[in-house]
């Protein structure tokens, strides 16, 4: 049985009004979120062999290891309510209006970032 979430369940999420507000009209979508939120972050050095990116539930960009297999057009000013990066088909990234709901991704980010470093010549540690 799923869980109904309320605002104030959202309150712990740290997300504007405006966010929860979005939120709140998407049961559904909100019921996958609090699942999500609840796996691990990636392991730093992870290499997703699928990357899927999502904007309002519609995929936009998909590449199946390293060649993009489908790319949707998108209006230049088109801002989407909710975007969405899936790695493996796992919720590795979900943002609501630019605040971050879901963002597992930060190790692999700490990773990517200290190997572009020490390949521009930083000092390797």
């Amino acid at each position: 049985m799923t869980q109904v979430l309320t605002p104030q369940h959202l309150e712990s999420w740290g997300l504007s009004p405006q966010a929860t507000s979005l939120l709140i009209q998407e049961p559904e979508l909100l019921a996958n979120l609090a699942e999500e939120r609840e796996r691990p972050p990636l392991p730093p050095g992870y290499i997703p062999q699928v990357v899927e990116v999502l904007f309002d539930d519609l995929p936009y960009i998909r590449s199946d290891n390293g060649i993009v297999s489908c790319l949707r057009d998108c209006p230049a000013d088109y801002a989407p309510t909710f975007v969405e990066f899936r790695l493996d088909g796992e919720t590795a990234m979900f943002q609501v209006g630019g605040e971050y709901v879901i963002n597992r991704m930060a190790g692999i980010a700490d990773v990517l970032a200290l190997e572009g470093y020490r390949q521009a010549g930083g000092p390797v540690q």
